[in-house]
């Protein structure tokens, strides 16, 4: 059994998503590497996770998702004797990933972990909103500072801090300037040209020197402006309960 502990942690991620497919490009795994852990699973206990018949895609089974669920509690009660048991004990690192456009409250957040927490260490890197899903879903980011709930799963460490706004400029019509992101989403290409930018510095001093259209996210705050978008901090499953506490009660102090 121990060695089906990495199969199913996969199993119980992949199933908040409608099909293999789409589970494998969430979770950060092949379609292959995938098939083959829940074959494991299949063989381990003798029940169908995936419905092989369906014409396009394989679906997930009711046994799938019944299965995921029993890990995942038990997964959760066992963090919860683990932290139980360890008191006060804390993590001595956490790494975090943020939006640009949320890093000063992220910064905000990481100095008051290492000025009131035992944590001695905090690493925080700005990524755009792909690769920071990615990221925290495949484990390799303890807390991230998002305006997009990643996938369809339901977070057990999750709070909506505030909103922020995009402020459209539109101070020149002949560049577009957007992050991957936007530009990845539009259904139709802007018929000038195109400036495209990860980093929002860039493309804020794009826009301030050589004009443009494109957004800028406002500062984050507590009242909703127009077309407001919520900001959510989120810590991974296992992520320490007297940290998130004391991150939630930060994060309200900050904004």
């Amino acid at each position: 059994m121990d060695t089906l502990h990495w199969p199913l942690t996969v199993l119980s991620k992949a199933v908040h998503f409608k099909n293999l497919t789409g589970a494998s490009t969430h979770v950060g795994l092949s379609q292959p590497q995938m098939s083959r852990l829940i074959a494991q699973l299949e063989k381990e206990f003798d029940v169908t996770l995936l419905d092989r018949s369906a014409k396009r895609k394989s679906a997930w089974t009711p046994a799938a998702h019944k299965l995921a669920e029993v890990y995942t509690q038990n997964a959760r009660k066992l963090q919860g004797s683990i932290e139980e048991a360890l008191g006060a004990e804390v993590p001595s690192q956490v790494n975090i990933g943020t939006l640009e456009g949320l890093k000063d409250l992220a910064l905000n957040v990481a100095h008051s972990l290492l000025e009131h927490s035992k944590i001695t260490t905090v690493e925080l890197d700005v990524f755009d909103s792909n690769e920071l899903e990615e990221k925290f879903i495949n484990g390799d980011l303890d807390l991230i500072f998002t305006s997009h709930e990643p996938g369809k799963q339901k977070f057990k460490h999750l709070i909506e801090v505030g909103y922020q706004t995009l402020n459209e400029v539109d101070s020149n019509k002949d560049f577009s300037v957007m992050s991957p992101f936007e530009y990845g989403r539009l259904k139709k290409k802007p018929t000038n040209k195109i400036f495209i930018s990860n980093s929002l510095s860039i493309r804020k001093h794009w826009l301030d020197s050589y004009g443009g259209k494109g957004t800028v996210p406002s500062v984050v705050k507590k009242t909703k402006g127009r077309d407001p978008s919520p900001v959510f901090i989120i810590g991974g499953e296992l992520f320490s309960e007297n940290i998130w506490r004391q991150i939630a009660s930060a994060a309200k102090e900050l904004i």
